[in-house]
């Protein structure tokens, strides 16, 4: 059955171990029954930079690590050509145990597993969150967003903690050509919001608010016009991605 509210995991204090151990061990929800390995986080422990994914798929069950196999490779290729060193990045998920037949976890199964992200995220500290996907963009977010809408964007979340919304490497590896073109886009606004030459999330909205709080002056253009409360940030040029 279901879980139940009851069964939600608390994200309370945790070692790195105990964390890890907890993730091995859990067995909150139904998923514990037909899983090879959990997915436990991988890569440094205080990175600046976390990549959250959503499910485990096969090869993920099969190595119990986040992005495993094609979809790790268009990852480490676009974060490379961002200019990061995909050895600095932590990556982790969403979901720690691989759904039977691969099918889309429950929103139960969901909400039991979020609790591991969380204590996760509280035990790394990361100044920037790379959200892959519909379903790892809506937990970070606490609510159900479409992707096209936020792809891209800087967003403020877990209290000055950068988080950038993008395209799974799945849709790169199924020749989707927007989300190949997408994903190295939203990776360089990482690279440059964590080289302080782009505005994090909370300062991008601070300086929003400002703007729509400025009055405008009698008899300019557009004075009248009822402003917009969505902007897309400047983002770095295709052809000069943000360098360290």
């Amino acid at each position: 059955m279901p879980p139940t509210s009851a069964q939600i995991i608390d994200p309370g204090p945790r070692s790195a171990r105990g964390h890890d151990r907890a993730v091995k061990g859990c067995t909150a929800c139904p998923l514990h029954e037909h899983r090879g390995h959990p997915v436990v986080g991988d890569g440094p422990r205080d990175a600046r930079l976390v990549i959250v994914t959503d499910v485990p798929r096969r090869h993920e069950d099969i190595h119990g690590h986040a992005l495993a196999g094609s979809c790790r490779n268009v990852l480490d290729e676009a974060l490379l050509h961002a200019g990061i060193d995909p050895a600095t990045v932590r990556r982790t998920s969403v979901v720690r145990c691989r759904p039977q037949d691969d099918r889309a976890p429950t929103g139960a199964e969901v909400a039991t597993c979020s609790g591991h992200l969380s204590g996760e995220l509280g035990l790394v500290g990361p100044e920037v969150i790379v959200a892959l996907g519909q379903l790892a963009t809506s937990v970070l977010l606490k609510r159900s967003v479409p992707l096209e809408k936020v792809a891209g964007y800087r967003l403020d979340i877990r209290g000055g903690v950068t988080l950038i919304p993008t395209h799974h490497p799945s849709e790169v590896v199924r020749g989707v050509p927007a989300a190949a073109v997408a994903l190295r886009r939203d990776l360089a606004v990482a690279k440059a919001v964590l080289d302080g030459t782009m505005a994090t999330g909370a300062q991008a909205r601070s300086e929003l608010r400002s703007r729509l709080a400025e009055p405008a002056e009698p008899g300019a253009p557009g004075a009248s016009a009822q402003p917009s409360t969505r902007s897309r940030p400047t983002r770095p040029s295709r052809k000069q991605p943000a360098h360290a």
